[in-house]
């Protein structure tokens, strides 16, 4: 039985495409645009949760729980967000206009203004007159606007940080209230929201349902060697804080290892498995880090992150195997390959390198090196 993780999906739409490499009509009262009703701006909390438990389309990984929902900014219509500060590794907030072009915005936790715990963002095509912080989205109607949280303190409960959902609500160029629907000027994004609202969280029947179990592979198959792909937050609906390693596997040649030098992250209250967490005083090559599997049609396996990863003591080096089932003697650290008909890649993530660690980040001996051994 495949373990629930993440699915991408492409989703098509009459007037607009999401793409979905990420995150039922919508209003800012969550309801669709036959019934909707003008509520006040920013009383909305009515996000759509996206986790690899929950829906799962905007690519989380396994310790990290996303929300969205939609922006407008047509006829000069302002998306307003005001919020309490999360408890997080890490928070940012992507703006992602639909169809997606050059115009997309993001802001993480240290671009974003707040004062006393708390925090306001505006959204709209200018900023010109806009007090805080704000987002420009250029000559764009609208789109979806995606809240990512990083091992949020309450990651196997709620999700957000510890603190209430940010509200959300829309205004027209004069100030008055206005649905999202009026902001976007396009009901499209608002029913593929509410499509995703009523899904309540299930996931695909890819992902759940029973597959053979894989053969063995007493010999495996080294050649040839598997070589990672980089790429730097690109694509649609990608996080532009992050860097990824992609090594495209599969396990009819064996069971994949890898290998590569970790980098130091930023700690958290969770229990470490090695000693590499730095404190942000101290300058943490990464905010973090974590190796996931990815399935074809852009479903995600298993993960782990940085401070789950067991290193030997006096190591800076892990070791992780790649199986249909896990544990595997003589590896501490394995993620589960899910079933052959799906297998594609192992992405390893780099979230936020700081400046000096950036330019070699996933290079050198920070880079993953990768063979195939015996499956008996």
């Amino acid at each position: 039985m495949l373990k629930p993780r993440l699915l991408w999906l492409t989703i098509g739409l009459t007037a607009v495409t999401l793409a979905a490499c990420t995150s039922s009509p919508s209003t800012s009262s969550g309801t669709n645009s036959t019934t909707a009703t003008t509520t006040p701006v920013g009383t909305n909390t009515d996000w759509v949760k996206d986790s690899t438990s929950a829906l799962n389309v905007f690519l989380p990984d396994e310790d990290s729980i996303y929300w969205f929902d939609g922006y407008g900014t047509a006829n000069g219509a302002r998306t307003v967000i005001n919020g309490q500060v999360p408890t997080a590794r890490y928070w940012s907030f992507t703006a992602y206009p639909v169809p997606q072009n050059s115009q997309r915005q993001h802001l993480h936790d240290t671009q974003v203004d707040h004062s006393h715990g708390r925090y306001s963002l505006t959204i709209a095509q200018k900023c010109t007159g806009v007090s805080g912080t704000c987002m420009a989205m250029g000559a764009t109607n609208g789109g979806i606007l995606v809240i990512r949280l990083y091992v949020p303190t309450d990651i196997n409960e709620a999700g957000s940080g510890g603190v209430p959902l940010p509200t959300i609500g829309y205004l027209d160029k004069s100030g008055q209230p206005i649905t999202l629907d009026q902001a976007t000027g396009n009901p499209a994004i608002g029913q593929v929201i509410t499509g995703y609202r009523n899904q309540n969280g299930s996931l695909p029947p890819a992902l759940t349902q029973t597959y053979p179990p894989p053969a063995p592979v007493p010999v495996p198959v080294t050649s040839p060697t598997p070589v990672g792909g980089i790429s730097y937050g690109t694509g649609p609906y990608a996080n532009p804080d992050n860097i990824y390693e992609h090594i495209a596997y599969t396990t009819t040649r064996g069971n994949l290892v890898l290998t590569a030098k970790a980098p130091t992250y930023q700690t958290d209250s969770n229990p470490h498995a090695n000693d590499l967490a730095r404190s942000a005083d101290q300058h943490p090559q990464v905010r973090y880090w974590s190796l996931c599997t990815t399935l074809k049609a852009r479903h995600t396996g298993d993960c782990l992150r940085d401070e789950q990863v067991a290193i030997p003591a006096g190591s800076d080096t892990f070791t992780a195997i790649v199986s249909p089932t896990c544990p595997v003697a003589g590896y501490a650290n394995c993620l589960l390959a899910g079933p052959e008909p799906l297998q594609s890649s192992l992405a390893y993530r780099n979230l936020l390198p700081n400046p000096t660690f950036k330019p070699i980040a996933l290079t050198g001996p920070y880079r993953m090196t990768a063979t195939y051994v015996a499956r008996n």
